[in-house]
């Protein structure tokens, strides 16, 4: 160890005092394993500047703010670059941090920064996703499933899904049969063609009372 990097005062007492277990490599990053089973997550920079081996004496506070203090900023500019490419949930950052290892008081740091900052917000996330799926004519049920895959909270779901209309899902039901119909224009069996369908929107998260008023529109000739 390096003087001056992490090492224990002694006027805090031996209870503190903790060892390195074990350094190991891991892709881009170092686990540091220390002796009351505890892991840390650092850099190749900053294991160096640490200067951490196995069998040396750390003290876990001053190794916690030196990681609250290096990792924030890149925690921060790792959560702002994903939502400055599209909208995230709290749940998708913490997702994000946590895969590379961030410390847990990190992640909460920047999704509290986030949050006061007004750059995450589940409610308006949930409001743009639905707004975005809907367009690309899927049923409620399989947007409601990736809101909750996503991390949404249940209250926030529940008060969004309630603003999707049975006429609305029903609108962007027969749009989808008038298009694939458009694409598929073989000739085939006509109960085919609506089994194929109808299981699609099924897939695509329409209910099943929906798909077949649906299609029963087109066939109708009364969709618009």
């Amino acid at each position: 160890m390096q003087p001056g990097s992490a090492a224990p005062d002694p006027a805090k007492g031996a209870a503190l005092m903790v060892t390195v277990d074990s350094v190991s490599r891991i892709r881009s990053k170092f686990r540091v394993t220390l002796s009351d089973d505890s892991s840390w997550w650092f850099t190749a920079g900053d294991l160096k500047e640490l200067g951490l081996t196995e069998g040396d004496p750390v003290d876990p506070e001053q190794l916690r703010q030196f990681t609250l203090l290096h990792q924030y900023p890149r925690g921060l500019n790792l959560a702002v670059a994903m939502l400055a490419r599209r909208a995230c949930s709290r749940e998708e950052i913490r997702k994000k941090l946590d895969a590379n290892h961030y410390h847990e008081e990190v992640t909460d740091l920047v999704l509290y920064k986030l949050e006061k900052e007004g750059f995450l917000d589940d409610r308006a996330f949930a409001e743009q996703w639905l707004r975005y799926r809907l367009s690309g004519r899927y049923g409620s049920r399989r947007v409601e499933q990736e809101l909750r895959f996503k991390g949404v909270s249940p209250e926030i779901r529940s008060e969004i899904m309630e603003s999707v209309s049975e006429e609305d899902q029903l609108s962007q039901a027969v749009l989808f049969i008038q298009a694939r119909l458009r694409r598929d224009s073989r000739e085939e069996d006509p109960r085919k063609t609506r089994d194929r369908i109808l299981r699609a929107l099924l897939r695509r998260g329409f209910d099943w009372d929906t798909a077949r008023t649906a299609w029963s529109r087109c066939q109708r000739g009364d969709a618009d």
